[in-house]
């Protein structure tokens, strides 16, 4: 549905819809894009198909401005249809893929093949299909569409206007976050089978002994393409492709292996500290899971201590539930950022956790800040009544360290005693404090 203009730039032709075109073999796909497509006025489906013969004819009458592509039809007629296309009348193209290893190979292979982006069908389903996923998809929708009249037509300086109307500056800043998040998944795929992921681990520390009585494990990813990823990047992507059961469970196994080389040394046994997804956190499998990895490693459950946030205790009959399941394994459960969510403070004392980790956004500037000293004074005093350990996170000075101090809270994580290090590192730590040679621990 192109309207081509003076100086020979493409535009979006009658009332600025884009023409979408549909192939699967499946009626439910097919019924599931519909009314996605229709919350948005600037798409209009033009076809739909159930091959890529169909396909072709549908493209040559109406030509469509996006083909969206189901790679999960029967036969690998997804991707013949893909090829078809592409070798007769290139047009934007979003593969439809899923999360198993067949959809996974498949949707490899037509992003080298030139698809313009890709889908997983399960975030339009069920529970994730929600009005941020579908508004997400639709984006990605038109960055498919902007991507290929870049790559296919060339403007000329006299249409500059049209095209920087055409690629607004938020438009494009979107673009690069999707390829982005397109980027990351792709090779989030392989990191396990690559080796690309590495624990670092942060103390805990006891203020009045200076000695440490913890540790939290965090993932951190190097690759080849990307560099290191911070976690922040690329765990969303982990969770809305589904690959976080898989990384999850290579965190909890590579955590508790560790916890073990170490207690085989003879080093002091501490806890681990290891953090659960959302998606873990809802998984029915989950609790069977852990207890395998604790079997496999022969780390007493007592020594593993799994962190939630408090946003994921919002359902509070379901989180109880989860909670329930983990505590009948024997280890100890800590709600993380606490202070950020919206839980009630009211059925914490309902709820079989073992420790609250103040919010570092509480502890900056502790001394100068009334009000945060004031919350981290309630939050340590209702703790203990309700028999709960406290952990302040982000401790970054002396002065922060004497308000905790000031307050009662004995247990502290942050920059101050030690950034997240390598095994290696927390090794020479636990030696000097077994040696019980200095105040305090240096990195």
């Amino acid at each position: 549905m192109w309207k081509l203009l003076v100086g020979g730039v493409n535009e979006v032709g009658l009332l600025n819809r884009y023409g979408v075109l549909i192939v699967s073999d499946s009626n439910e796909v097919r019924e599931r894009l519909l009314p996605i497509f229709q919350r948005d006025e600037q798409f209009i489906i033009t076809g739909t198909a159930k091959h890529g013969n169909a396909a072709m004819g549908c493209i040559l009458a109406g030509r469509p401005d996006l083909v969206i592509i189901d790679l999960a039809m029967a036969d690998m007629a997804g991707i013949m249809a893909f090829q078809l296309i592409m070798n007769h009348r290139p047009v934007p193209i979003i593969v439809l893929s899923t999360h198993t290893s067949e959809g996974t190979m498949q949707t490899i292979q037509a992003m080298r093949m030139g698809a313009a982006d890709y889908f997983h069908i399960e975030m339009l389903a069920g529970q994730m299909s929600h009005e941020t996923m579908t508004t997400y998809f639709l984006e990605r929708c038109k960055m498919a569409i902007v991507k290929g009249i870049q790559r296919v037509y060339e403007f000329p300086v006299k249409s500059v206007e049209i095209v920087e109307t055409t690629l607004s500056g938020s438009l494009q800043s979107k673009h690069d976050q999707f390829q982005r998040r397109m980027d990351i998944e792709f090779h989030l795929r392989k990191a396990i089978t690559n080796e690309e992921f590495h624990l670092v681990y942060q103390p805990v520390v006891d203020v009045y002994t200076n000695r440490i009585v913890g540790l939290e494990s965090l993932i951190r990813w190097d690759n080849a393409s990307l560099g290191q990823v911070p976690p922040c990047d690329f765990i969303p992507v982990a969770e809305e492709s589904g690959l976080i059961h898989e990384i999850g469970e290579w965190v909890l196994r590579e955590a508790c292996t560790q916890s073990m080389k170490w207690q085989e040394a003879g080093l002091p046994h501490l806890f681990m500290a290891v953090n659960l997804s959302r998606r873990q956190f809802n998984d029915s499998g989950l609790s069977a899971m852990i207890q395998k990895i604790l079997e496999e490693t022969g780390l007493q459950p007592k020594y593993l201590e799994l962190e939630i946030t408090e946003s994921m205790s919002m359902d509070v009959n379901l989180a109880a539930d989860a909670l329930s399941q983990l505590k009948k394994l024997g280890v100890r459960v800590a709600m993380d950022d606490f202070g950020t969510g919206y839980s009630s403070l009211g059925y914490l004392k309902d709820f079989p956790i073992d420790k609250l980790k103040i919010d570092q956004s509480f502890i900056k500037g502790l001394k100068h800040r009334e009000v945060n000293a004031a919350i981290v004074n309630t939050v340590i005093t209702m703790a203990k009544n309700l028999n709960l350990l406290v952990v302040a996170e982000g401790l970054e000075t002396e002065e922060e360290l004497q308000v905790l101090r000031d307050c009662g809270c004995r247990f502290v994580q942050g920059y101050y005693f030690s950034k997240p290090v390598l095994a290696e590192s927390i090794e020479h730590m636990l030696n000097a404090d077994t040696r019980n040679k200095p105040n305090r621990i240096v990195i």
